[in-house]
């Protein structure tokens, strides 16, 4: 008779097994606490930049006087020297500006040196002749706007009131000699003096010009959304604005748009039944695609704690919680996909170190319509091109506006 044997499992295997499970068990706990640190990281960073849009591209000014954050720390009839830092307004930038402080104002003839000065920067910004000089120890603000009013380039203006589809709003009126009007809008928490600027080759022209507010300006009439639109709806003020000049002799119009403005005007030129009287379209530094505009912006800004850009795909994540936070429509204020519907000639000024919109929408609308589209790329910052070219950039306008006649 054979030997019964019997086989029996080593004391060992069952132990291994526990020992594999339990492994597995822990790699899968570890990845699920991950994935829920990085949905949170998510949840937090998307609902925080969110929030950033909000406060720093919907909600209208809200009329605060304006930062005097540089501090005159020696100043003679010839020159200022302020001290600020990398990040305070207008820091190093080059070209004509003013000096503004609680007392006084100054035109400055331009940047002479911009220098590190221990934790902070040292700009020497030259004064022009028989300008006031502001007093060591004041606080003052580098304004890009440069003069001050319309009494600084020898004009009267009239104000006049035209109406939208929300109200009224109060705008300058300055005449000419053409029936051809020029409509010129400020940008975002601007005011009517930044169109002084190109008010004289206008003028010289012959143009009459209706400088206007619009909603959400300090003191006007809120969107009723609460929020800057990018043109959804406030392009109704611009095709308001186009109504007065009709109703007061114009044939024809050319308007006028700086930085968000330039959303008005885009979104104005898509669907406005008036935009078949435009006769031609001048923007500086426009915001033509509002999503493009914040992820250039979210490109730029740090994570708050770590030394890296915000990455794309929070940028996204942002933006989808803005959508059903603040009611964006990213699709319908983003002009560069309804090129189509655009006839006007156009004019863009866009300089390279613009760290408020990006060059780069202003490039693509130009590839895309190159047909009605000139660029004029500068070396400048945000709506500054002209403060750093003045003669070239109303020489630009003037050639434009001679080869539409």
């Amino acid at each position: 008779m054979g030997k019964r044997t019997s086989q029996t499992a080593s004391p060992n295997e069952p132990r291994a097994r526990l020992k594999r499970r339990s492994l597995l068990g822990g790699m899968i706990r570890l990845l699920a606490i991950v994935g829920l640190i990085i949905l949170a990281l998510f949840l937090v960073v998307g609902w925080y930049y969110s929030g950033e849009i909000e406060s720093g591209a919907l909600e209208p000014p809200a009329g605060e006087p304006a930062s005097l954050d540089w501090e005159v720390i020696a100043s003679d009839p010839s020159t200022a020297t302020l001290l600020g830092s990398s990040s305070t307004d207008q820091a190093g930038e080059e070209g004509l500006s003013a000096l503004l402080w609680e007392t006084g104002y100054a035109r400055s003839g331009g940047l002479v040196s911009s220098t590190e000065a221990g934790q902070g920067l040292e700009d020497v910004r030259s004064l022009e002749s028989g300008q006031p000089v502001p007093p060591v120890g004041t606080d003052a603000k580098v304004d890009v706007y440069y003069w001050q009013g319309p009494d600084d380039i020898g004009v009267e203006v009239e104000i006049v009131t035209y109406q939208s589809d929300i109200g009224s709003f109060p705008a300058w009126y300055i005449p000419g000699t053409s029936d051809t009007w020029a409509i010129v809008v400020h940008g975002k928490g601007g005011t009517l003096e930044e169109a002084l600027r190109i008010v004289p080759v206008l003028r010289e022209q012959g143009h009459p010009i209706l400088v206007i507010n619009y909603r959400n300006d300090v003191g006007q009439t809120r969107d009723p959304s609460g929020y800057h639109t990018y043109g959804q709806t406030d392009w109704a003020d611009v095709a308001g604005a186009v109504r007065y000049a009709n109703e007061n002799g114009a044939i024809d119009h050319i308007l006028v748009g700086y930085s968000y403005a330039g959303s008005m005007i885009a979104s104005y030129l898509t669907q406005s039944p008036l935009r078949n009287s435009t006769r031609a379209v001048i923007l500086d530094s426009p915001v033509l695609s509002f999503t493009d505009t914040v992820d250039y912006r979210a490109s730029l800004t740090e994570l708050p704690l770590l030394p890296v850009t915000l990455p794309q795909v929070l940028t996204n994540f942002a933006k989808w919680i803005s959508t059903w936070r603040f009611d964006v429509d990213w699709t319908a204020t983003d002009y560069l996909d309804q090129t189509n519907n655009i006839h006007a000639p156009m004019l863009i000024f866009h300089g390279t170190e613009d760290v408020a919109v990006p060059h780069a929408t202003s490039a693509e609308m130009a590839s895309l319509r190159p047909d009605i589209v000139t660029l004029v790329t500068t070396d400048a910052g945000h709506t500054r091109s002209w403060n750093l070219a003045p003669d070239a950039y109303e020489a630009a306008i003037t050639e434009f506006l001679g080869s539409i006649d």
